[in-house]
């Protein structure tokens, strides 16, 4: 199961294009919103280190410093300005 994921979200930026999405299972995306892990610039997925968990096959930590499969070509990257919004506005340490 895949969710399409907003970096920015539709109701601030109004933005559906490939460059303000990102495809996440529905447990990581719903990470995402709530600013448990972040992907930064360089694609590389970041979780708040706060996060205590048990070990489990199912932990989001298991991703830390994963860099993300990308699409083919670049012009459908996630855009490293919209990743930056989201590491500054809500994935708060």
């Amino acid at each position: 199961m895949i969710d399409a994921c907003h970096i920015v979200p539709f109701c601030i930026s109004n933005d559906d294009t490939l460059s303000n999405g990102i495809t996440l299972s529905p447990n990581l995306h719903r990470a995402y919103d709530r600013g448990l892990i972040t992907i930064n610039e360089n694609y590389i997925v970041r979780i708040l280190p706060t996060i205590k968990e048990n070990d489990s096959p199912f932990s989001i930590s298991q991703f830390a410093g994963i860099r993300i499969f990308l699409p083919d070509e670049n012009k459908n990257y996630p855009s490293p300005e919209n990743l930056i919004w989201q590491k500054k506005e809500v994935f708060v340490i």
